[in-house]
């Protein structure tokens, strides 16, 4: 049987292209681009720390997720150590979900971790996670960028006697706030409270307004009793008023107790 040699041309240069066409890679499932990575997101956050980052992730369709993150500020002598996506709200300190497993190259990775579990894709996809940054100074955590929410507003507050207005509180017990407000409004708070005095019990804390050296209203609320000192208190969606009041108003954390009903200890957000 004869090929007329149009046909064979044509044959051949359809074999040709069959065999030069590209393979498709994996699709893109998601992305995350521009996460923010704080030392002050960390929980609680690392005192006399100031690097930042940022970070982008995406999802392919193979189970793999690429990543590229560099640190700002890297204190001199310090040196990254691993990172990780953790599970965790904005106000919590989670497990290990992946292993990125960097090549660090100065403050900074790129990389693809591949053959992730569909338990690992399902969690990364749908419920709340972060990614953490380790070095050798800060093995718990340098710096960390929330990946399912972003983080409008962060601040560990210390909070004491000394801090109340009119007149000091001569008290032995001491306390630290951690607040996290993240862009959906919703406020992830912890209050703890210690060496409080035998004959002393808490009874609430909330925010205040009012600058350094004033007495303001309460705007919300933080801890509505005792068992909720030390826990882990998520708000629902606030109000526009209090988000732009906790992110750019005079304000401050008080606690309450049975003996001193005005404020035992306190502390300035700004």
């Amino acid at each position: 049987m004869k090929i007329f040699p149009a046909l064979t041309i044509l044959l051949i240069i359809f074999i040709m292209a069959c065999e030069h066409d590209p393979v498709p890679g994996p699709a893109s499932i998601k992305k995350w681009d521009d996460i923010q990575l704080r030392a002050n997101h960390e929980v609680p956050a690392v005192p006399g720390r100031d690097e930042e980052g940022e970070v982008s992730l995406e999802l392919l369709s193979d189970n793999s997720l690429a990543y590229t993150f560099h640190i700002h500020n890297l204190k001199t002598g310090d040196v990254l150590t691993n990172a990780h996506i953790h599970a965790g709200d904005a106000g919590t300190s989670g497990d290990i979900l992946i292993d990125l497993h960097p090549a660090f190259v100065g403050s900074g990775a790129t990389g693809i971790v591949k053959n992730l579990r569909q338990s690992q894709v399902d969690s990364l996809l749908s419920t709340p996670v972060y990614i953490n940054i380790h070095s050798a100074q800060v093995n718990s955590g340098l710096v960390r960028g929330q990946i399912d929410k972003k983080i409008s507003f962060a601040m560990d507050i210390d909070l004491s006697g000394n801090n109340e207005v009119p007149d000091t509180i001569h008290t032995t017990a001491t306390g630290n706030a951690i607040l996290r407000l993240t862009d959906d409004k919703v406020l992830y708070s912890k209050v703890t409270v210690g060496n409080l005095e035998s004959n002393d019990t808490l009874t609430f804390s909330h925010v205040h307004r009012g600058g350094a050296g004033a007495n303001g209203g309460v705007r919300i609320f933080l801890c509505s009793s005792e068992a909720d000192f030390g826990q882990l208190k998520i708000s629902a969606p606030l109000a526009d008023s209090l988000f732009n009041l906790l992110t750019t108003d005079p304000t401050y954390v008080n606690v309450h107790s049975k003996r001193h009903g005005p404020g035992l200890i306190r502390g300035q957000i700004r």
